[in-house]
Parts: structure tokens; sequence; C-alpha cells
């Protein structure tokens, strides 16, 4: 008899027959397994997999007799094969969805970067790109955000990785594939849209070194010459001939037109963009202003947010940069926050429903004095009547202390 069941409910010797996700969004090499392992229970879990299908005539659970114990539950399996206990070494750990996902998301981001790294070599060296390793990557990203929509975002903030020219697509990656999944868009428009954003600067490797890397403003006919790498990176694709969507090219050409018309390099208006390009150029204007680069420091989330709201109605379609901000949230995980109660804490979620409200672990009271047991505090709750709010962000310089350490970084 097949039976649904909770995933939390499961235990050992019960046969699973259906996790209810494709191959590529669950753990298991197959869809069936008799439970044996508790870490077969806490895989699933991990994925985010609520419920599953058992058949219940394959399952092989023990009787309970008398004055017996009966199948380990989840908590029990977990103290079973948890490791023996250590004096801790940093605050106790409340895990989100978001911090279960983060390992996960850190091997793929990790992955891909190497792939990044491979395709801008490729470009330059004119060799053949191998659009399979990409699509790969792409896939994984995918499936990380599908577990959940933050962790690979909070994790472009929260570790700094290589210099600027491997990390920009891999970013803008990463912001547009949440952006989308935020959007509802199915996981095919995902992938697409993975691979134009991993392959939209790469005719930055045919622009001179002098002027992709001049500390000071460019002149008009330097900047005449970058504007050509939106063009450049479609025509690299066209040249390999590689098996991609049409719209994987649309979206490396057309990521800097804007809805006035102002964009290049066809000057393309409204809804003559391609809504996956959209997305990327949301996403690269957002990466561009707030990672470091040769000319200027990069701005605080909040403060590049402003800056793209400036330019909602003429260069963006005021809907989509509405969308853009709620999904990437103004207080993305691991902003350092001063409360108008003069406490510190760490954004760790973003409350998408309440953008002014973060979920944060207050970290120091108004003294400063850092807290041995952080509370995590959802400020939803606390923002009626006067209550807790955010005052201000604290740039890293400023923090005095690491944001990551709150996080559960395992690797």
């Amino acid at each position: 008899m097949i039976k649904k069941i909770a995933t939390k409910d499961l235990t050992l010797g019960m046969f699973v027959t259906d996790v209810g996700r494709s191959w590529l969004n669950h753990p298991w090499k197959s869809k069936t397994r008799l439970l044996s392992d508790p870490a077969e229970i806490r895989e699933l879990l991990d994925y985010g997999i609520e419920e599953v299908y058992i058949d219940t005539e394959k399952s092989k659970i023990k009787q309970a007799r008398p004055k017996t114990t009966a199948a380990p539950t989840l908590a029990q399996a977990r103290m079973a094969s948890a490791k023996p206990a250590q004096p801790p070494s940093k605050p106790p750990e409340v895990t989100s969805e978001l911090e279960r996902e983060l390992p996960k998301a850190y091997k793929a981001y990790s992955k891909a970067l190497d792939t990044s790294k491979a395709l801008v070599a490729a470009c330059y060296m004119n060799k053949r790109i191998e659009v399979s390793e990409v699509q790969e990557n792409v896939d994984e990203l995918v499936e990380s955000v599908s577990r959940n929509q933050d962790a690979l975002t909070a994790l472009i903030k929260l570790r700094r990785f290589d210099d600027y020219t491997y990390t920009h697509c891999l970013n803008v990656s990463v912001l547009s594939i949440s952006t989308g999944k935020a959007l509802g868009l199915s996981d095919e428009d995902l992938r697409v849209l993975g691979m134009g954003t991993m392959f939209h600067d790469l005719g930055k490797t045919r622009i001179p070194a002098y002027i992709l890397n001049k500390p000071g403003k460019l002149t008009d006919q330097e900047f005449e010459i970058m504007r050509t790498h939106a063009a450049l990176s479609a025509e690299i694709i066209l040249e390999q001939k590689l098996n991609v969507d049409d719209l994987v090219i649309k979206v490396a050409r057309y990521h800097h037109e804007r809805m006035d018309g102002s964009g290049y390099p066809d000057h393309l208006k409204g809804n003559e963009i391609p809504n996956l390009a959209t997305i990327c150029g949301l996403s690269d204007v957002y990466d561009a202003l707030t990672s470091d680069r040769v000319y200027h420091k990069g701005k605080l989330p909040h403060d590049a947010l402003k800056f793209i709201y400036s330019l909602r109605g003429t260069h963006f379609e005021p809907s989509w940069v509405d969308r853009f901000v709620q999904s990437v949230g103004i207080y993305p995980p691991g902003s350092v926050v001063e409360l108008n109660s003069g406490h510190v804490g760490v954004v760790m979620e973003i409350n998408h429903g309440s953008l002014l409200c973060p979920i944060i672990k207050v970290v120091a009271d108004p003294n400063g004095v850092i807290s041995n047991r952080p509370k995590l505090v959802n400020l939803k709750d606390y923002a009626s009547n006067g209550g807790w709010s955010i005052k201000r962000v604290i740039p890293p310089s400023e923090a005095g202390f690491d944001p990551a350490y709150y996080f559960n970084m395992k690797e």
C-alpha cells in the first residue's frame, strides 16, 4: 500500500517509493530506498523535501514488543548518529533552512567559479568553450536556489572569493537565478537565464586591458570601445557554434539595453527587450555597484538598491525594479545592523513579505558587549508599538567582527 508521509515522521525500515522530486532535486541516485541509516532521512530534510511516499508492504519495520524499544524516531536517529558532545567553540546555532543550504551552496559556487575561470581563459586563448560543464554548474545553482532562494546570494556577501574578473559573471548568474525563482520562472527558464548570465560579459576578454582596468574615467572613445562588449559576448557564442537556446545569446547581447532606448548595442526599447535580459541587466548593475573595483569601493546593498530605484521608469520598467528589490532584499543576509535600541545584530534571513523587518541575531547590547548566546529575533514581531527597528547598516570595516561567524558555514 502506497502512503504519503511527512519526512520528519520517517523511521528506519520504511521503504520510500517516491521522494516527489526530479532526479536533479533530491540527494539519492534513485527515488526508492529502504531506510537503513539515519543520514538518509537527514539528506531528505536538507534538500527541503517535506513529504515522501512509502510502500507499507515493502517496509521492514519490526513490530513493537512489550518492554522493547520501538523503531527510532527522527530525533532519536539524529541523536544516535551524532558525534560525541564537544565544548562549544562558538555561540549555539539556530539552524535555519538558509543555513542548512549554505554548505551545499558553497560547494556549487566554488565549482562554478572554477568553470568561470576556465571560460575566461578559453576566450583569451581562443580555445573551445566546454558548454556541457557550464550547463552542469548552472543546473547545480538552480538546484540550490530551488532548495533555498537566498543561500547563494547570502554566500556572495559572507565570503570573499577571487577578483571581480572571475566572480562577476557568476554573481550575476546567482542573483538572476534567485530573482527568476522568486518570479516563478520554470526550471528550464532558470537554466537558460543561468547560461546567458554566465556568458554575458565574455566579450570583455576582447576589450584592451588598459581600458578594462583603467582606474580613472574613460574617455568618450574608450567608453565606445567598452560598450562593444555586449555584442562581442554574443559573437563569441555564435563563433563557437555553441549548442544553446537562442535566448542565451539574447541575454548576453541585450543585458545593457534599457527601456527608454538609451542602452546598447541595439537601442531596444520597452517590450523589445526580453524579460530574461532585463533580469540580467538589473543583477549586473547591482553586483557592479556592490563589488570593490579598481575605480571605486563597493556600495552597501541598500545604497545600491537606492541607485537602482532611481533608474525606475527610465532604464528599467518600474515593476521589474520592484520585483528585483523584493527578491534581493533591502538588508541581505550577512548585513550588520544597529537597532533603534542600540543593539547590534546580524541579518540571518530576509522577510520577503516585509523587507524592512528581517530575521536577525542580536549579537551585542547597546554597550557593545558581545553575547555568548545571541538571540534570534524576527523584527516583524517587534515592529508594532514603537518596537525594535533597524536604525542603520554598519559597514563591515566598522563592525569589529566577521558576520559569517554567526552562520553555519561548515563545508
